[in-house]
């Protein structure tokens, strides 16, 4: 039972599901001019499952890659305390990584061009995955970007003819900058300076004028379009003026506030997917995000109350406010 619970946690199985809602929400918008899914059924199941399977591939390799360092510094995660073994993870990444990129395969033979769009999307968020994990996180804020597009890329596979970049947009932006202030307050190594947070948010500006571009010049961005384009907008002001809050709250240590910000980014993209969808106007798409957002919150949970009595070596101290 201990490794199955194990496989499950380095999978993070309960926030697989923000990737899952990005991808339904794409499919759950009425886009202007185009025709709903052809086979609801198959193709939502087959689009949550390359998701979800690239999503829990990214997060097992990032534990295989970082086993020695967290035998030092985590001791309680799977491989570290021998629950799971270095080459079971590798099993399983490569399997993790099959299953998606085969599910997207399927997925595409829906395509009406019956051109693999699907499958191009998921090789390409498997690659990126890949660089991040092996080199991206080293180098400052290029990993940031290569996160973001992950997270921006990954949504399109459900519909990758839409020519809907706006919800790629935000969740890029989010992931991008939200996980930069979070790393720079847990004083994670390499340190991420002036000059990187400068370039990432120099970076990313570039990277959503190419988006916008690119829906300019395919003729995506009309008043329907920037009317949806209202509820993420209103979403990311709340969520970084909260964060603004806590990156000025030195009455609790910088660590805490960075995981906090790391933690409820995360899902705070299930408010972006349901947003871009009442906006839109497809209330019964942002009840079914609404749906998986409380099914991923209480598997977190669960996760996270039967992981208390196997995190043997967590360290027990206390970090007084204004000390990282």
């Amino acid at each position: 039972m201990g490794s199955i619970f194990a496989v499950f946690q380095i999978m993070r199985v309960a926030l697989a599901f923000t990737a899952v809602a990005d991808v339904w929400t794409l499919m759950l918008l009425k886009i202007p001019g185009q025709k709903p899914i052809n086979d609801p059924i198959a193709e939502f199941a087959l689009a949550a499952l390359a998701s979800f399977f690239l999503y829990t591939f990214g997060m097992a390799l990032n534990d295989l890659l970082d086993s020695r360092r967290d035998r030092l510094f985590a001791p309680w995660r799977p491989i570290p305390s021998g629950r799971l073994s270095v080459p079971a993870v590798i099993v399983l990444s490569l399997v993790l990584m099959l299953l998606g990129l085969f599910s997207a395969t399927l997925l595409s033979w829906f395509e009406p061009l019956h051109f693999p769009v699907a499958l191009m999307l998921a090789m390409t968020v498997s690659l990126m995955i890949v660089f991040y994990n092996a080199t991206g996180k080293y180098l400052g804020y290029i990993g940031f970007i290569a996160l973001g597009l992950i997270r921006g890329v990954n949504c399109l596979i459900g519909r990758p003819n839409a020519g809907f970049l706006i919800l790629s947009l935000f969740l890029f932006t989010h992931i991008a900058v939200g996980t930069a202030i979070s790393y720079r307050l847990e004083s994670k190594r390499p340190r991420l300076r002036i000059a990187g947070i400068w370039k990432l948010l120099g970076s990313v500006a570039l990277i959503d004028a190419v988006a916008i571009l690119i829906m300019l010049l395919r003729g995506s961005i009309t008043r329907s379009v920037l009317m949806d384009a209202l509820g993420p907008a209103v979403v990311a002001v709340i969520y970084f003026s909260w964060v603004g809050r806590q990156i000025f709250n030195h009455h609790e240590a910088p660590r805490k506030r960075g995981e906090r910000i790391m933690l409820v980014g995360l899902f705070t993209l299930f408010a972006y997917d349901a947003s871009l969808l009442a906006a839109n106007g497809a209330f019964h798409g942002m009840a079914i995000i609404l749906a998986l957002a409380v099914v991923s919150c209480i598997a977190f949970w669960v996760m996270r109350l039967a992981g208390k009595g196997l995190t043997v070596g967590r360290p027990r101290y206390r970090i007084r406010a204004g000390r990282s």
